[in-house]
């Protein structure tokens, strides 16, 4: 009887061991996929208000009318260019955007032209698609760089 309580006390201690093996593997695997290192250095505050940044101007790319065309494409626009100033204005009075301390933007954006059919049958219109690729901006102080493919660092 005693030999049965110490295998199931040893089983269970083999079993959290195992557990937490597995638990720190998947933490290593999730630090690889959101960009290393540098993905960890942002602050989940300051991650989060760039994340809005980025996101608003992805809303606004799309609505706006901005003369960009997949002729354009990578786009860089900058907060500094007079030619986007209507963009950021837009965007530093954008919901979430408006109560943040944002400067210095620039974004690229990649845009592909998309083929739409129309009301009539014998019409189509180009539609274009807009994805922010890489972007740098000072939020809150806090300088945040974002790249599509390895996510968000500091500067």
């Amino acid at each position: 009887m005693e030999g049965n309580a110490t295998n199931k006390k040893t089983a269970r201690v083999g079993l959290m061991a195992l557990v937490a093996l597995a638990l720190a593997a998947m933490f290593a695997l999730s630090a690889c996929a959101g960009g290393g290192k540098a993905a960890a250095e942002v602050a989940g505050e300051d991650r989060t208000n760039a994340k809005q940044v980025i996101m608003a101007a992805g809303d606004l790319f799309t609505m706006m009318d901005m003369g960009l065309t997949d002729a354009d494409s990578p786009a860089t626009i900058s907060q500094d260019d007079p030619a986007y100033a209507e963009f950021f204005d837009k965007l530093l009075q954008y919901k979430k955007v408006a109560d943040l301390d944002v400067q210095d933007v620039t974004i690229t954006v990649s845009i592909q032209a998309v083929q739409a059919s129309t009301a009539r049958e014998d019409s189509q219109q180009v539609n274009y698609r807009y994805a922010v690729t890489q972007a740098s901006m000072n939020v809150n102080g806090t300088a945040v760089s974002y790249n599509a493919d390895k996510g968000f660092s500091k500067n």
